[in-house]
C-alpha cells in the first residue's frame, strides 16, 4: 500500500493561509480606499465645480496613501491571525490615517501642485504653525473607534469568508468595512477641508458674478455688495471665465486665506476672510 506524502497534507493548509493573507490585504486596501473616498470625494466634486486647480489631488493622493497603509496592516493582521495583535496594527493605521488627513491639505497638496506648476512655489505663504497637533488629535479621536472596530473584527470576519462558496459570503467582510468606515469618516471633511474649500467656493462665486455682469450698467447694487464684487476692482481687466483657484496661504486658524487665481496668463492674489472675499491684487510678473 502506497503511503501518502506528508507534504500532501500541508498543501491545503498553505493555500488556506495564503488565501487569508490575500483577503487581509484586500480588506485593508478596501478600508483605506473607503476612508479616502468618504473623506475627499465630496471635497473634490465641489472643488471641480468651483474652478479649483487640481481638484482631485487630495482624493487621488489620499487613496494611494490610505490604501497602501491599511493594506499593509491588513496583511500583517491576517499573517499573524491574532485579533489582539491586529488591534495594535490597526491602532497604528488610525495614527497614520489621522496624520495623512491633516497633512494632505497642508503639506502634500502644496507639494504636488508645485510639481505641476513650479511657479506656485514662490507664491505660497503657508503658516506652518496651523495647530497640527490639535487637528491631528481631533481627527484621531473621531476615527480611532471605527478603525479599531474594523481591525479587531478582521480575523473572525475573514475566517468564514475564506471558506465561503457564495459571492455574498466572500464579499460580506468587505461590505462590513465599507459601511463602518463610510459612516465614521463623513465628519472628517470638517476638520480642515471645508474651511479651505469654502474660501475657494466663495471667491469663485464672486468672480462668476463679475464675469456675468461685465458691461452691465444696471447691476443691483445691493446684490453686488452681497457678492463682494468690489474685492475684484484691482484685477477687473484680468477677470475671465477661464480661471483656476488655489489656496496659496492661510493663518493659524485657517480663517484668513490667500487664494491665487490664474486668469488666462496672469495671476491674481486674493485675500478671503472667513469665506468673504476682501481684496484681489495682480501678481507682478517675474
Amino acid at each position: 500500500m502506497k503511503l501518502m506524502d506528508i507534504n500532501e497534507f500541508s498543501k491545503p493548509e498553505e493555500e488556506i493561509a495564503r488565501s487569508k493573507r490575500v483577503f487581509g490585504l484586500l480588506y485593508g486596501i478596501i478600508t483605506g480606499l473607503t476612508y479616502a473616498i468618504a473623506s475627499y470625494a465630496i471635497d473634490g466634486t465641489i472643488l471641480s465645480q468651483s474652478h479649483a486647480y487640481l481638484p482631485w489631488t487630495m482624493l487621488i493622493s489620499g487613496a494611494i496613501l490610505c490604501a497602501t497603509a491599511c493594506g499593509i496592516f491588513g496583511w500583517l493582521t491576517s499573517y499573524l491571525e491574532s485579533s489582539l495583535t491586529g488591534a495594535l496594527f490597526w491602532l497604528l493605521a488610525a495614527l497614520l490615517l489621522a496624520g495623512i488627513t491633516v497633512a494632505l491639505p497642508m503639506y502634500i497638496m502644496p507639494f504636488v501642485a508645485t510639481q505641476f506648476d513650479p511657479a506656485l512655489a514662490s507664491l505660497m505663504i503657508y503658516e506652518r504653525n496651523v495647530e497640527f497637533l490639535s487637528r491631528f488629535g481631533v481627527t484621531l479621536a473621531w476615527i480611532l473607534p471605527i478603525v479599531l472596530i474594523v481591525g479587531v473584527t478582521q480575523v473572525p470576519i475573514l475566517e468564514p469568508a475564506v471558506f465561503a462558496t457564495s459571492f455574498f459570503g466572500k464579499m460580506k467582510p468587505f461590505l462590513f468595512s465599507i459601511v463602518i468606515i463610510s459612516l465614521g469618516s463623513m465628519m472628517i471633511d470638517d476638520v480642515i477641508n471645508k474651511q479651505l474649500r469654502s474660501a475657494i467656493v466663495s471667491l469663485d462665486k464672486t468672480i462668476q458674478f463679475v464675469v456675468d455682469n461685465k458691461g452691465n450698467d444696471n447691476v443691483d447694487k445691493v446684490l453686488s455688495r452681497e457678492m463682494r464684487a468690489r474685492s475684484l476692482t484691482g484685477v477687473l481687466d484680468e477677470v475671465s471665465e477661464t480661471r483656476y483657484l488655489f489656496v496659496a496661504g492661510f493663518d493659524e486658524s485657517l480663517g484668513d486665506l490667500d487664494i491665487l487665481v490664474k486668469f488666462e496668463d496672469t495671476w491674481a492674489a486674493c485675500e478671503v476672510l472667513y469665506s468673504q472675499p476682501l481684496v484681489c491684487k495682480p501678481v507682478p510678473a517675474k
